[in-house]
Formats: C-alpha cells, sequence, structure tokens
C-alpha cells in the first residue's frame, strides 16, 4: 500500500476520536500529494485533543514518518511503540 493511501486509512481511524473537519481537512490534504503536512496536523491534533494512538496506530505513524523522511519530533511526543 502506497503513503498516501496508508494515510488516507489512518487518518480514518481517528475519525471517532478528531472532529469530522479535521479528517475531511486531513484526507484531502494527504489525496492532494501533502503527505508530510496531513500527518504532521494529524498528531498535532492527536495531542491537542488529548487522543492517545493505539500500540497499532502508533507504528503506523512512525513507519509513514519514516517514510515521509520526517523528524522524529513529529510524533514522538505522542509515545513510543516499539518497531
Amino acid at each position: 500500500m502506497d503513503i498516501e493511501n496508508r494515510l488516507t486509512e489512518l487518518i480514518r481511524d481517528f475519525g471517532r476520536r478528531l472532529p469530522d473537519e479535521c479528517i475531511r481537512e486531513y484526507v484531502s490534504l494527504a489525496e492532494h500529494n501533502e503527505c508530510a503536512v496531513a500527518l504532521e496536523n494529524l498528531c498535532t491534533q492527536l495531542y491537542e485533543y488529548d487522543v492517545v494512538p493505539t500500540p497499532g496506530e502508533l507504528i503506523v505513524i512512525q513507519e509513514l514518518s519514516d517514510g515521509l523522511h520526517q523528524e522524529r519530533e513529529t510524533w514522538d511526543f505522542l509515545g513510543r511503540a516499539d518497531l
């Protein structure tokens, strides 16, 4: 699965835990080749809304961040999952 599809699936998984407007915005960003921005915004909003990703979700966030060549600071404040 490519990064865009994997990220879109991850974003939608947070649909009941984040406002719909956030989900729509981040999906749109991912679909318009702004995956890095979408992931960074998603992580920020997870923190702001006190949403704790499951260990599996956190692994996906880490893998996507690595695939997008983002700094660890993009997601590290959410917690760590042992890969």
